[in-house]
């Protein structure tokens, strides 16, 4: 089954033959996260989970010059008291711990920069690779 593409245009989502796919489609920004793409991953590992026709879930970056940069700065200009920043910590770290529980095996598929907040991203995945070395396996999987 085939479902359409959905997502933002910073983040991209789609499942195609039981394969799901997130990527990260700020290549202006090195594909920097902003809250709402950590949200609308968290939410989309949600549905995988309650989705048994989904086989497997590969995260990319749009470009090639980064798969994650981690967090967009800009997102930082709105802080203003150290809760704020106590409350971003506790939302990476519900963010990230939904990915790394996430029911089926999850591939990042490296391409570029895997910095800060990518590189968390990254760690939590089950199998970590370089993009162009799975495009060149057999396995199904495109990039």
């Amino acid at each position: 089954m085939n479902a359409p593409v959905t997502g933002t245009e910073d983040l991209i989502y789609s499942v195609t033959d039981g394969i799901a796919r997130i990527t990260f489609n700020r290549p202006q920004a090195r594909n920097a996260l902003t809250f709402a793409m950590y949200e609308q991953m968290a939410a989309i590992c949600e549905t995988i989970n309650g989705d048994r026709s989904i086989k497997a879930l590969i995260l990319t970056g749009a470009g090639d010059k980064a798969f994650a940069s981690g967090t967009d700065i800009s997102q930082f200009r709105a802080f203003k008291t150290a809760q704020d920043a106590l409350d971003y910590e506790a939302r990476i770290d519900r963010v990230l711990g939904t990915l790394e529980t996430c029911r089926v095996p999850v591939i990042a598929a490296i391409a570029g920069a895997c910095t800060g907040g990518g590189a968390g991203i990254a760690a939590c995945c089950d199998i970590r690779m370089n993009s162009y070395r799975l495009m060149r396996m057999n396995c199904g999987f495109t990039v």
